[in-house]
């Protein structure tokens, strides 16, 4: 799967959780403006044995799990994008004219698995929608953020 493109929107943290899951889950109207922002649930390689999770034949299970996820999310009209990352990597940094290139390092390397980008009113609905995953299922780490303003080229 790959990130949809989507309009922006002001991404500015809401304080308004009246109801606001109820309201995420119908789609807009046509001709309607969707006032959501987005949001990213970073999946975080934290508090899950994966080794175990491979020996006993779980993986490919949650792999299925997740990629359901995604289309009930899309069905409810708060899908926006997913994305797996890569093992491996590097990091790329500026010392004085010259360019260094490392890693990946052990302690960053596997730290983010992948995201999904989700259209919320709020973080709070963002963090519910967090808790619904397959990752949270089996102890899986979620770092929740609202995405801000960039200017677009």
């Amino acid at each position: 799967m790959s990130i949809e493109k989507i309009d922006s929107t002001d991404s500015t943290d809401s304080t308004d959780s009246t109801d606001s899951t109820a309201r995420s889950e119908k789609h807009v109207a046509e001709g309607e403006t969707d006032t959501r922002k987005t949001a990213m649930l970073i999946f975080r390689d934290e508090g899950v044995d994966w080794a175990e999770l491979a020996a006993d034949g779980r993986s490919k299970a949650l792999f299925q799990k997740l990629v359901d996820w995604a289309a009930d999310l899309k069905r409810r009209g708060l899908y926006v994008g997913v994305e797996a990352l890569g093992s491996g990597g590097k990091t790329v940094r500026r010392k004085g004219a010259g360019l260094v290139v490392d890693g990946p390092f052990a302690e960053g390397r596997e730290a983010v698995l992948g995201f999904f980008l989700v259209r919320v009113n709020d973080i709070d609905e963002a963090c519910a929608i967090a808790g619904e995953s397959p990752h949270a299922e089996i102890g899986g780490a979620t770092e929740v953020r609202m995405l801000g303003n960039f200017p677009k080229p």
